[in-house]
């Protein structure tokens, strides 16, 4: 049966699990009433992940796994416009999974639930209509990385999404002023290590069946992120005045490249289990 879908509003709940916004949450709230979401990379992931969610039948879905929810924003946006689905969000850091328990009650999404524990954890296979990961798979080993674990949670039938950044990344600025980024990178991203045509290979090899693949943040979106990053570094009144320009530039490259685009710094591609 399927089901109204409301509208996507990513960040609504910045002002509770932004450690910053969180100690001054009315002006947080005229923050984000002027400004949108203030952190334009994850800004610009939403933005792909939203036009990749349109493209699946969302009103259809019981049950939905956020895997590597993080803060919660992208459950807690399916949530408010997919009331009557029930969203898993699933994390393992134990003060993110606090701040997602806190945010889930202060704001009654009675849709939510939130999973302490790794996926192969979840007690019930063939329970979901679709599970996503969204900038979680470059954290882990490729050898952890639990595609046959997706595949036995979701339905006959069910979707499985992945976005992550390009093992290739193209930069614009000079790369000695992001020393610090490429240092935490080399520390966490173990799992950067496809491109496009290997992050398929990966599902196909797994089960799946490919229904869509496709490359995002491409030299606009990227030169947005670059001025987010610099930006931020100057303190939030000067992240403030960058943030319109570092949104339109994002906003460039959608519609410069949109769905011709050949290369990109970030790859997604959704996958689909066979039917009974």
């Amino acid at each position: 049966m399927s089901r109204k879908i409301g509208q996507f509003n990513f960040g609504k709940t910045q002002v509770f699990t932004s450690e910053r916004m969180r100690n001054r949450r009315q002006l947080s709230r005229l923050v984000y009433n002027i400004f949108g979401y203030t952190n334009v990379g994850n800004w610009a992931r939403a933005n792909i992940a939203i036009k990749l969610f349109k493209n699946l039948p969302l009103d259809k879905f019981n049950a939905i796994l956020d895997l590597g929810a993080g803060l919660g924003e992208f459950s807690f946006m399916l949530a408010e416009a997919l009331p009557e689905t029930k969203i898993v969000a699933l994390e393992i850091l134990p003060e993110r999974v606090s701040l997602l328990k806190e945010t889930v009650q202060k704001c009654n999404f009675n849709n939510v639930t939130v999973f302490e524990d790794k996926i192969e954890s979840f007690p019930t296979d063939g329970h979901f209509d679709f599970i996503f990961a969204i900038d979680v798979f470059e954290h882990i080993p490729e050898n952890e990385m639990p595609f046959s674990e997706c595949l036995k949670k979701l339905k006959p039938g069910g979707y499985f999404m992945v976005k992550i950044p390009n093992v290739r990344q193209k930069t614009i600025m000079p790369e000695s002023w992001f020393e610090d980024h490429h240092e935490w990178l080399e520390d966490e991203h173990v799992g950067q290590i496809y491109n496009l045509d290997g992050l398929v290979s990966r599902f196909k090899k797994e089960g799946f069946t490919i229904v869509h693949q496709s490359y995002s943040d491409g030299w606009f979106s990227r030169l947005g992120w670059e001025i987010g990053f610099l930006s931020k570094k100057g303190g939030a009144v000067i992240q403030l005045l960058f943030l319109p320009l570092c949104k339109f530039l994002v906003y460039i490259d959608r519609f410069v490249s949109g769905a011709h685009r050949k290369d990109g710094n970030a790859i997604q591609v959704i996958g689909q289990k066979k039917s009974a």
